[in-house]
């Protein structure tokens, strides 16, 4: 396996990391003592940007995704917090 190959292994690993942490958050979400309302599927919407920035973040790191923006995440959490 070349240097490359090797590289493009742990990317894929930390794609599927971060892919299994969305799913596990959402499994969480799910199971809360709340109601299914616009705050339960908010909590969902989150984690799902979170998700996609750090799958954004893994490829920038890759060289293989060029708009990364390291305060995106940041603005997210501010208009997620305003809702609560």
């Amino acid at each position: 396996m070349t240097d490359y190959e090797k590289k493009e292994d742990k990317v894929l690993e930390k794609i599927a990391e971060a892919v299994e942490k969305l799913d596990t958050d959402l499994e969480k979400i799910d199971t809360l003592d709340e109601d299914v309302d616009k705050k339960h599927e908010m909590k969902k919407w989150f984690a799902e940007k979170k998700a996609i920035h750090e799958i954004k973040k893994i490829l920038h790191e890759a060289k293989k995704y060029e708009k990364y923006d390291d305060k995106e995440l940041e603005k997210v959490e501010k208009y997620f917090d305003s809702f609560e």
